[in-house]
């Protein structure tokens, strides 16, 4: 093998091996924060000291928090956010509740409902010590434990604001996979269906995850390693069947997930 076929074929090496990352990229689930809007009314800075804002990362996944409210529901109150979300993976709430007292345990107090674009919905349960706990976990006589099968968990932890009896202060994530695959999400509702007593549940942050479509593979970058043909690039499948030639003399980079 003579240098310029070793250097064609360490060419072809490096490109395959971009395209191979970007593909996996692509393909791998990213997030779509939802703003809470004007029904957050109540600032997470009045009730946590420093709390986490602007576009946030917690648990592993982007929330948008630049409004820097929470929502927080009282019994029978609701809150719906609608949008298309194709290909979702799952739903992701930070989700805490108020007054949490210790006979609520095991009680289901709320419920977040998923609805789809065919009609079709998936319901969970918001259940006191399973998947929804006190904010302030240093308050007395209330619940400030999850399950560890509830899917939710710890992705902040402060302290709360002298004014509203300081201690240490947490913020959890509900993570809710959605069952079925190839849906396209349509609403997300969350409910306060606690009928008695003072517990409000309180909606910090929401996003949706989901995986983008695969781009369509074109010819326009030097993708046959150096190749002047199509019917030559036997490296690059989809340009053989489309039968494109390339003019550009570099390396291309890989795909973006733009």
């Amino acid at each position: 093998m003579d240098a310029s076929t070793l250097a064609k074929s360490a060419k072809a090496l490096i490109l395959a091996s971009g395209l191979i990352v970007a593909s996996t990229v692509v393909g791998a689930a990213q997030d779509a924060p939802v703003p809470l809007g004007t029904t957050a009314t109540v600032a997470l800075n009045s009730w946590y000291v420093t709390p986490p804002s602007g576009q946030a990362l917690l648990g592993g996944h982007a929330f948008d928090l630049t409004g820097g409210n929470l929502i927080l529901l009282a019994n029978g109150q609701s809150v719906s956010f609608t949008g298309s979300y194709a290909g979702v993976k799952g739903a992701y709430l930070l989700l805490n509740s108020s007054n949490t007292y210790s006979y609520y345990v095991d009680s289901v107090v709320g419920q977040v409902v998923l609805t789809f674009s065919d009609g079709t919905t998936q319901s969970t349960d918001l259940i006191v010590g399973t998947n929804l706990r006190e904010w302030r976990i240093s308050a007395g006589a209330t619940v400030s434990s999850l399950s560890t099968t509830g899917n939710a968990a710890q992705v902040w932890s402060g302290t709360a604001q002298p004014t509203m009896g300081g201690g240490t202060a947490v913020i959890d994530m509900l993570s809710i996979p959605v069952t079925t695959a190839g849906k396209t999400l349509t609403t997300v509702t969350v409910t306060d269906t606690n009928a008695f007593g003072a517990l409000h549940i309180q909606l910090a942050g929401l996003t949706v995850g989901f995986t983008p479509p695969a781009p369509t593979p074109t010819c326009t970058m030097n993708d046959h390693a150096g190749k002047t043909s199509a019917e030559k690039a036997q490296n690059v499948p989809h340009c053989i069947a489309k039968g494109e030639d390339t003019k550009a003399d570099t390396l291309a980079a890989p795909l973006s997930t733009n």
